[in-house]
């Protein structure tokens, strides 16, 4: 969920906040050197945030694709384990390494 939990004074506040920022932009339509500013800084937050979001989605996918996923099996008393069919990396003590 996006908002999960909110109440009638937060959506009270983003609406004055989104209204003041209009307000800012409308000035800086009017060219005011200051709105000019503050609006280039919140546009520019945006797009920053933006980037973060798709380098991370970026890097997630190619994360994805390299590593290996390991499948879980649910067991009896409701734990995780790896799943039988798949063969552990790990010897056991009854194992024996070949040199």
């Amino acid at each position: 969920m996006l908002l999960p939990r909110y109440s009638l004074r937060t959506t009270l506040l983003l609406v004055s906040a989104f209204a003041v920022f209009s307000l800012v932009l409308a000035q800086a339509a009017q060219s005011e050197p200051w709105a000019v500013v503050v609006v280039v800084a919140v546009v520019s937050l945006g797009v920053i945030m933006l980037f973060h979001a798709l380098v991370y989605l970026l890097c997630y996918g190619v994360t994805r694709l390299i590593t290996a996923q390991q499948a879980l099996a649910r067991t009896s008393q409701g734990g995780l384990q790896a799943a039988p069919d798949q063969q552990s990396a790990i010897p056991t003590s009854g194992e024996e390494t070949s040199a």
